[in-house]
């Protein structure tokens, strides 16, 4: 089923703090990797709600609202009727019977003071619990709010100052902010060490005035704390034409069909307009909150977009944050972002790449070689951009890259990803999963009952066989290999908000020469994603140096560049990234040449690329 959600995407007369791509574009401010668009602080503080406690899935017995960690050892009746159509969200559940235990708990601290830390009571056969701290606003607030540090019962701290040392972590955002345990290699256990742990929520160290807080700890548990497996519920948001219905559903279901053993539930397809196709790094929490009309907790949001720019040029996807939220909609972490190729392999290696970062993971190694992920058994690289294939992490789903795109996963990885909040849960062998927790706003969508033709293979991380690394094809052969690496791999958020520049990292790997380029984006056997990247590459390459006279004239070389970029730009032959790819290109060589292309392109049948060059046109 498909459902429109244009009165929210199509709030047009709001400004873009209030969630529209049109209004003002605030600051920018980074810190360690946390990337923060400021805005104008419009909001109405809500109520606090202290002490309450919701379940995955059930309504707590009479008399027990506030005894969050200790409720669910007996039966109970599900807070939603299951669909038994078959067609609805959680139609395809119940086998096993509903669970004796709630799987997956919430505990609403409520207003929290900022700074000081507050006790939360883990009991035993928690898997892993997640820590969201939020200002209490509406429309969602743009000001800094997160987690500061989180400490176990024994006194060990898992994170502290918004961060693990030696990753790229920054555990505050927009308005909410996500911090979970386990996310280390020393606290992936099973099952997590119970005891009273402490939490603090701060607001990032940028000292600015904020609202009220609130603070509330999802707790993932099962009978004997072990993984039993699980439902997934997906969100799908197609931005205008980004991508086929079709094929999105088909490229979701192969994704995440079996991964780390999981069971796709519901697919519910859901349309924003077209004005949502190119997002960059400010636009990208407004566009989250585009989720808000969606149904279903635990679910995961996924919103396909035609192309990424600004700090994010270059990239695949995009996640707001390791971890995100998955329990509640609307919230600037309230999903991933993605740019799909129609190709299976390196669409699978996208979206379960984009989920890591969801539910907590990192990337194994960083391009900034000091930085890695706080893992045990995952490989560590010296240099990323200097070794690349040669990594002993490079067959890793969250190598920076994308890897090989074979999806391999440690088991300290797949216990992250079970640990996490995104899935409806099972909490005993041969049990069923919890029904849908209700939405809190918006209509109901009625999801898919699964296709069983669309289905990928099951396991940890399994997929479709190891896939040829990016840089081992015949398109790739005139190319530094590494270069190659980097064109046809994955490129995501997570690097851009870290300070990686992708084309500066492409030059640094030998990719600027632009015959090289154009070669490549010409090239029909070559990865989409690799055209397009090619031709934006061989524009940049193609650009007047900055020292040079405003009115100098390109050189022939340049011009002839130029000229290519313009004809393939034109032809509706080209795949539609590979045209994307060929206007930024234009706009990085000529800002004039780009407004006539425009021109050119305005009435083109695709209308995807027409908006496109209109924007690069800018």
């Amino acid at each position: 089923m498909t459902e429109s959600l244009a009165p929210v995407s199509s709030a047009t007369g709001r400004s873009r703090q209030q969630g529209t791509p049109g209004g003002g574009r605030g600051a920018t401010r980074a810190r360690r990797g946390g990337l923060f668009a400021a805005g104008v602080l419009a909001a109405l503080a809500a109520g606090a709600c202290g002490g309450n406690v919701v379940v995955d899935g059930f309504e707590p017995p009479e008399g027990t609202g506030g005894a969050g960690g200790s409720w669910g050892t007996g039966r109970s009746t599900s807070a939603v009727t299951p669909d038994t159509t078959g067609s609805g969200q959680g139609g395809d559940i119940g086998e096993g019977g509903a669970p004796p235990i709630p799987p997956l708990v919430e505990e609403d601290l409520g207003e929290i003071t900022v700074g000081v830390p507050v006790p939360v009571d883990i009991p035993a056969g928690t898997l892993g619990f997640t820590a969201i701290a939020q200002l209490m606003t509406s429309p969602p607030s743009f000001d800094p709010i997160g987690i500061a540090e989180i400490s176990g019962p024994d006194g060990r701290t898992f994170m502290a100052d918004y961060t693990i040392p030696g990753t790229l972590a920054s555990f505050y955002n927009q308005g909410i902010g996500t911090a979970a345990v386990p996310q280390t290699g020393a606290a992936a256990a099973v099952p997590l060490v119970p005891g009273t742990y402490w939490i603090t929520i701060g607001d990032g160290s940028f000292g600015l005035p904020t609202a009220p807080a609130r603070l509330s700890v999802w707790r993932r548990q099962t009978l004997d704390g072990r993984f039993h497996g699980g439902k997934l519920d997906i969100n799908a948001f197609i931005a205008g034409d980004a991508i086929s219905e079709d094929y999105l559903q088909s490229a979701l279901r192969r994704a995440y069909q079996g991964f780390v053993d999981l069971d796709v539930s519901s697919v519910t397809v859901h349309r924003l307009g077209a004005e949502w196709g190119f997002i960059d790094e400010e636009l990208l929490p407004s566009l989250l909150e585009q989720t808000a009309g969606a149904r279903g907790r635990p679910a995961l949001n996924v919103i396909a977009v035609s192309q990424f720019g600004g700090r994010l040029d270059g990239a695949a996807g995009a996640t707001p944050s390791a971890p995100s939220v998955a329990v509640e909609h609307g919230t600037h972490l309230s999903g991933i972002v993605v740019t799909l190729y129609e190709d299976p392999k390196v669409d699978t290696a996208i979206l379960r790449h984009e989920l890591g970062h969801f539910t907590g993971l990192f990337h194994t190694t960083e391009f900034e070689p000091a930085f890695a992920d706080p893992l045990d058994d995952t490989g560590r690289c010296d240099d990323v951009l200097d070794l690349a294939e040669l990594c002993p992490d490079y067959d890793n789903i969250m190598f920076p890259t994308g890897g090989d795109f074979s999806g391999r996963m440690t088991p300290q990885q797949t216990t992250i990803v079970q640990a996490s909040a995104v899935y409806r849960g099972i909490v005993e062998n041969g049990g069923g999963a919890a029904d849908p927790l209700p939405a809190g706003r918006g209509p109901s969508p009625a999801g898919r009952a699964p296709d069983p033709a669309g289905r990928g293979q099951a396991g940890h991380g399994a997929g479709h066989g190891v896939a040829p690394a990016p840089g081992d094809r015949a398109w790739a052969a005139a190319l530094p290999s590494r270069a190659a690496t980097l064109l046809g791999g994955h490129f995501c958020g997570h690097s851009a908000a870290a300070g990686a520049d992708y084309f500066a990292l492409l030059r640094a790997t030998g990719g600027a020469d632009a015959d090289r380029l154009l070669a490549v984006g010409r090239d029909p056997g070559a990865p989409v994603q690799a055209r397009a990247r090619a031709l934006a590459a061989a524009g940049r390459a193609a650009a007047p140096v900055a020292a040079a006279p405003v009115a100098a004239a390109p050189s022939a070389p340049s011009a002839r560049v130029l000229a290519d970029l313009e004809a393939l730009a034109v032809d509706p032959r080209l795949p539609r990234h590979a045209r994307l790819g060929a206007i930024q290109g234009v706009a990085a060589a000529s800002p004039a040449a780009a407004r006539a292309l425009a021109a050119r392109l305005a009435a083109d049948p695709d209308t995807v690329v027409g908006r496109m060059a209109t924007r690069a046109a800018r």
